[in-house]
């Protein structure tokens, strides 16, 4: 869009935008490190076209992934840097006009800091109220449930890399895929400690290939029914927002 075309949308009215946050981060030896960034920014589209009028920015590209720094190619900022280019965004589309901003994550390691963000600032940022969906345990759930269905048990279905994230990526870029050399890391019980633990001594900790799951179930069908699961879930939670 243009500028006097972001104008004439906000003159007109529909002053809600929507932000993705991603991150530059190791997938494990088969998918590239954009997952995260092309998954959000997929996930943001499809959001904008089941909500009429919204506003869809760019993926802000790099995230918090300290806990992936063990694996070469991987960017990361600090959550205060992370919340202050948040912060910046929302401020300057306030500034515009718009006066409700949501904001998704295709990075498990971001839906903290959003919330934290949310809960520093009183879910306004300058005149516009900020609305992330920060429940990672949600969005888990979403994905596990599709998986399920197929007999696919959560610890392969996974956090990072596994049935799901792979089956989503072979529906939006297969190209970028590398089946061949998927293979299964940490499927073990994810529970709280497990989660301490992998954001304390980092993913290499679980799993010497970086892969929280088991990707090699992952077809392009069972992506598509991820991502229409977790799009259903944002456009109920920032619709009952808006």
């Amino acid at each position: 869009m243009t500028w006097p075309e972001v104008q004439g949308v906000v003159a007109a009215g529909e002053r809600s935008a929507l932000i993705a946050v991603g991150a530059i981060e190791q997938h494990g030896p088969h998918l590239p490190l954009a997952t995260d960034t092309l998954i959000a920014t997929e996930t943001a589209r499809r959001v904008g076209e089941r909500m009429p009028g919204l506003l869809v920015g760019p993926t802000l590209p790099v995230g918090v992934s300290s806990h992936h720094l063990a694996f070469p190619g991987t960017l990361s900022i600090s959550e205060q840097s992370f919340q202050d280019q948040v912060k910046a965004c929302v401020a300057s589309l306030a500034a515009h006009g718009v006066d409700r901003v949501f904001a998704l994550s295709g990075h498990g390691g971001n839906f903290g800091p959003l919330g934290r963000l949310a809960r520093q600032v009183d879910g306004m940022i300058g005149t516009a109220a900020f609305i992330p969906f920060d429940d990672l345990e949600a969005f888990l759930g979403v994905v596990h449930a599709v998986s399920a269905v197929d007999g696919i048990p959560p610890a392969a279905s996974g956090v990072h890399a596994g049935e799901w994230e792979t089956s989503v990526m072979l529906a939006i870029h297969p190209e970028l895929v590398r089946m061949e050399k998927a293979a299964a890391g940490y499927v073990g019980d994810f529970d709280e400690a497990t989660a301490e633990r992998l954001f304390r001594d980092g993913t290499r900790s679980l799993a010497a290939n970086g892969v929280l799951g088991d990707p090699g179930a992952a077809t392009a069908e069972r992506g598509e029914r991820h991502l229409t699961a977790w799009v259903d879930a944002l456009v109920d939670h920032f619709t009952r927002s808006r």
